[in-house]
């Protein structure tokens, strides 16, 4: 089949790595990146999962380190990692393209695109098409995917509250008062995220600031929760 996937999603990576060996992937992407910004832990519960995903050395460039709640790593590099393996096994990843319409042919969707520079289709036939993340407000351009008339099926996500992340140096991290995630990195640096409303400012300010609505469980917050939704899905929805 053809499967288009809408949304450059770490989900949609892990749920690429599994259908391109069967079928034909396409991964649309508004942003010049996937996956970007970044609003979610880097976080890994057990290293083993990664085997089927990275190799040794890319394993080795996350420069995971070990906390009480996880492994602490920066999670726009699990998405880039993932992002390189499967344009390598096949899988076309269109960025700063928007869908301009979806529509049906009998069993199939056809899907008008923006122009690109690049030797992008301006049109797809799919077989399968799957929104994995909403609807972009804030694309380049403020642009956003237009579905209409036909509305892909959604990947499902978990009910999800607010959190608020930010990156600060992992010398300040101890004075922080208390997380609901507390994940230091090998980079130096340590990642604190709550539930709700942050209050406290490091000395020096944070390096970056999240805010996204994400599961209630923080086990859910992992490369694990990921891997688990979409062997999930895979197993109801193929």
């Amino acid at each position: 089949m053809n499967v288009v996937l809408i949304g450059g999603t770490v989900e949609a990576l892990v749920f690429a790595h599994h259908l391109q060996e069967h079928h034909q992937v396409y991964l649309i992407e508004l942003e010049a990146e996937l996956g970007l910004p970044v609003m979610h832990p880097g976080r890994v519960i057990n290293l083993n999962l990664l085997n089927e995903y990275m190799t040794e050395e890319q394993q080795s460039f996350l420069l995971l380190s070990e906390n009480q709640q996880g492994w602490g790593c920066r999670w726009d590099w699990v998405l880039k990692h993932l992002a390189a393996n499967i344009s390598r096994q096949g899988v076309m990843c269109m960025t700063r393209t928007r869908v301009l319409s979806c529509t049906k042919n009998g069993k199939q969707y056809v899907l008008e695109l923006s122009s690109s520079e690049r030797d992008f289709p301006t049109h797809l036939i799919a077989d399968r098409v799957v929104l994995m993340s909403p609807l972009q407000t804030s694309g380049p351009g403020l642009r956003h995917h237009c579905l209409d008339p036909h509305q892909p099926e959604i990947f499902p996500v978990n009910d999800g509250i607010e959190w608020k992340g930010g990156t600060v140096l992992t010398e300040e991290a101890s004075n922080a008062p208390p997380t609901d995630l507390h994940l230091q990195r090998g980079d130096g640096m340590t990642e604190l995220w709550w539930k709700g409303e942050m209050t406290w400012e490091p000395p020096r300010g944070f390096f970056e600031n999240s805010w996204a609505v994400l599961s209630t469980d923080p086990d859910e917050l992992s490369f694990d929760g990921v891997v688990s939704r979409v062997l999930g899905y895979l197993s109801t929805a193929l």
